[in-house]
């Protein structure tokens, strides 16, 4: 893929993002055809699609009322933006083998499993370290740093 349009991607990645009604921190993340340059999916962190609830908490993020660290204690609270993305990509039925994820935080251990899982083999991410980008580095899956 050009830098032009990986970076465009990247900047589609901070749009989506900006979808998300988690008043903690919005992410975005997109699944793109590294041969084709086209975005095959997309998704952002936020409730499950026709739940009631705006925020997960109702009005407020249940995460931080409990005052949980980022990336710890994943089955409370909203999805998470790769998660998203790759479970849109099922739904339409896409297949996100050797396809690439970008994505404007660094995946929790818990979406690193289901990137791993899903058969993606590069993600973009800021990098800044923490239990998934080590899952992935451990199990051959390229990540490669990038700025939001």
């Amino acid at each position: 893929m050009k830098p032009k349009h990986l970076n465009v991607r990247i900047a589609q990645c901070d749009l989506i993002a900006s979808s998300s009604p988690c008043p903690r921190r919005q992410v975005g993340a997109v699944i793109v055809d590294p041969i084709t340059n086209v975005i095959i999916s997309e998704g952002y962190n936020g409730t499950p699609r026709g739940s009631r609830d705006y925020f997960c908490g109702g009005l407020t993020c249940k995460r931080t009322d409990q005052q949980i660290k980022s990336g710890t204690q994943n089955d409370i609270g909203c999805h998470h933006a790769e998660m998203n993305a790759i479970l849109n990509a099922t739904r339409t039925g896409n297949s996100t083998f050797g396809k690439w994820l970008i994505v404007n935080c660094d995946p929790c251990l818990m979406c690193a499993k289901a990137i791993h899982h899903s058969g993606i083999v590069k993600v973009y991410s800021p990098n800044e370290g923490g239990a998934g980008l080590d899952y992935l580095n451990e199990n051959q899956v390229k990540v490669v740093s990038i700025k939001t």
